[in-house]
């Protein structure tokens, strides 16, 4: 077996796992356009990807209107008419028990990825059916009335179109929102997830109290480090009193100072602290008081968004985040830019437990057991990332279909030569 760590058996908030491998949270955009709830492909897509023992997280999920993005920056979102799913409807939660239904049925467990957008999301949401002519808080909204610039501020995920000026949420307003993170716990316990996870990362409303780039609030929410880190443990705090213990998880994107530059390694949507390692040492040591399943921290590599694997420079960077091993004592699965060989590295090293693929496990879908075998895998079309249809999401063929004429043909590649080509010295 060459990937020895990686299929040693472990357990996540005391349920069993076979393997450490797990679907990593990717935006999909293929919500129903009309109610933004799961459908039937998005039911399909899980359970291809769900294995005995498994472990997958879902696409980050909003909370509220206020939460939800309207991804139409993007030309292949605009093209496929794409949405991104909620969870504040009785329709979302039918939708969302199909899918952890289809999950359940494999043998897999399946955790929820709560997301509240904050300043990203744009008052386009306010047009949808759904929302149109209610008294739903309309976005945006962030910790402070600092609006995302478009260009190279934005970091990595490229917001190339003017953003409206986010409002300052009141002191008053924050029991609001948490409340409204406890409503979707609720719903997604109801919808059958055997866990939620707190997107906490990525520049979005929680990192937006977090990071001093765009929090300049003065109340108990702003000023000083701990202040910046009291949103998240409030709203952790509050999902683990409406979950139970060990059924709370919450996914940070620490970053740190290049020593080489001075700059950054990585943003997210113009997120930026001027003491990252104060900041996210003091969040991640503070979750250490919670009976959280587990944490999540992003690598912050760089040029994770190359379309050919073979000129992807993100995987020969080192990775930065398993420093915090040394200040959390629970279960910690790392993710962004992991090639299976390095995230066999990463686990027997002991800096991580599990290991979360985006990419790689999207194009092939039965990823656990293509690194098992040693198989080759199915290339990612970056171009059918995000769309409304079933070309790059459930037309991904397993090891057994290759060759078969009724699946897509994707191109293969050779696991030990994913990260082989252009290593960038640490």
């Amino acid at each position: 077996m060459p990937f020895r760590s990686l299929f040693t058996p472990c357990q996540v908030g005391g349920r069993d796992l076979a393997h450490r491998i797990v679907l990593a949270p990717m935006t999909r955009t293929r919500a129903d356009g009309a109610t933004l709830a799961p459908t039937a492909q998005t039911a399909l897509y899980y359970a291809q990807r769900a294995s005995r023992g498994g472990f997958l997280i879902t696409e980050a999920t909003h909370i509220s209107p206020e939460a939800t993005p309207v991804w139409t920056i993007y030309e292949a979102v605009r093209e496929g008419a794409g949405q991104v799913p909620g969870i504040w409807t009785e329709t979302q939660v039918n939708g969302w028990r199909a899918v952890t239904r289809a999950v359940h049925d494999k043998g897999a467990l399946i955790c929820c990825q709560l997301l509240h957008a904050g300043r990203v999301a744009q008052p386009g949401i306010a047009d949808h059916p759904i929302v149109r002519g209610t008294d739903a808080p309309l976005p945006p909204v962030s910790s402070s009335a600092v609006a995302l610039r478009p260009g190279p501020d934005s970091g990595d995920y490229n917001w190339d179109r003017p953003a409206a000026e986010p409002r300052a949420l009141e002191t008053s307003e924050i029991a609001r929102i948490i409340d409204d993170y406890r409503r979707a716990a609720r719903n997604a316990q109801r919808a059958g997830f055997d866990y939620i996870e707190l997107h906490a990362a990525h520049g979005y409303l929680v990192e937006q109290f977090l990071c001093d780039g765009i929090n300049r609030r003065t109340d108990r929410y702003g000023g000083s480090i701990e202040n910046q880190c009291r949103f998240l443990f409030d709203v952790v705090a509050a999902l683990v009193a409406e979950m139970g213990p060990d059924r709370v998880a919450v996914r940070l994107s620490p970053t740190a100072i290049d020593p080489a530059t001075g700059k950054l390694y990585q943003t997210y949507f113009g997120a930026i602290s001027s003491d990252p390692e104060t900041l996210y040492g003091h969040a991640v040591a503070g979750l250490n008081a919670f009976p959280l399943a587990y944490l999540m921290l992003t690598e912050p590599r760089v040029g994770a968004l190359s379309v050919d694997p073979d000129a992807d420079r993100s995987h020969g960077h080192p990775m930065r985040n398993a420093r915090f091993r040394t200040l959390y004592r629970g279960t910690l699965i790392g993710a962004g830019g992991f090639t299976p060989l390095s995230a066999e590295a990463a686990v027997a090293s002991g800096n991580y437990d599990l290991i979360a693929f985006g990419r790689w496990f999207l194009a092939n879908p039965d990823l656990p057991d293509r690194l098992r075998d040693g198989t080759p895998l199915n290339v990612y079309d970056r171009k059918t990332f995000y769309g409304s249809g079933v070309e790059g999401y459930t037309d991904y063929p397993d090891r057994h279909q290759v060759g078969d004429l009724r699946a897509r043909t994707y191109t293969l590649i050779e696991q030990s030569r994913i990260g082989a080509l252009r290593r960038i010295k640490p």
